[in-house]
């Protein structure tokens, strides 16, 4: 599963762009009252790091990943994508144990994507389309990411939580990265116990 992470979400360039794209400021995305809103300003973040001539230089992309996962864990809330992936065996971690799964979780998914944004991204841009508001702490945004001239249709679902609009999924085509992640997590935990899922996911981070 974690040996090949670019076939995970059968997304190549395009769910590596659009689940990092998630990296917004604090300021913009985070405090901002519309969903919708949140994400232009989140998408308009993300691309000036990845633009920012202070992060050219390869000795400086370590800090250029460093800066996006800082904000990217401002908009995303890697603790619910974490517990719906994880679907009913959530109930089977420790509170220590799911503090600890989030950690790594999140860590593994920042790095790897976040490396191959850095690495492949070539100015794409994205469109964000409406909100369509579900609930009163619940909404998705729909957005489209023009790919080499083909129009990318993206679903972005997010709650409210503490007053900001979070995202806790992203869905390209209906392909929805929670569905994908809570296939492959369960059937790890079918041989596996949390301590060893938890192990495993670690074990992947520094490779």
């Amino acid at each position: 599963m974690f040996s090949e992470p670019a076939t995970i979400l059968h997304w190549p360039r395009i769910g590596v762009f659009l689940l990092a794209w998630s990296a917004a400021s604090i300021a913009g995305a985070a405090r901002a009252e519309e969903p919708a809103e949140a994400s232009r300003k989140g998408a308009a973040a993300a691309i000036r790091i990845l633009n920012d001539p202070a992060y050219h230089a390869a000795e400086r992309k370590t800090l250029q990943q460093e800066r996006l996962f800082e904000v990217l864990t401002e908009w995303f809330d890697f603790k619910e994508f974490s517990k719906r992936a994880l679907a009913d065996q959530w109930g089977a971690f420790t509170e220590s144990e799911r503090t600890q799964f989030v950690d790594v979780f999140s860590r593994f998914l920042g790095k790897y994507y976040l490396g191959e944004l850095q690495r492949r991204y070539a100015g794409e841009r994205v469109t964000v389309e409406r909100q369509e508001i579900i609930g009163p702490a619940r909404a998705r945004v729909i957005a489209t990411v023009s790919w080499m001239g083909r129009p990318i249709p993206v679903e972005i679902r997010k709650l409210k939580t503490g007053g900001r609009w979070m995202a806790y999924d992203v869905s390209v085509f209906g392909l929805s990265a929670v569905q994908v992640y809570r296939a492959q997590l369960l059937h790890l935990l079918r041989s596996r116990s949390p301590a060893e899922l938890i192990a495993l996911v670690a074990s992947r981070i520094d490779e």
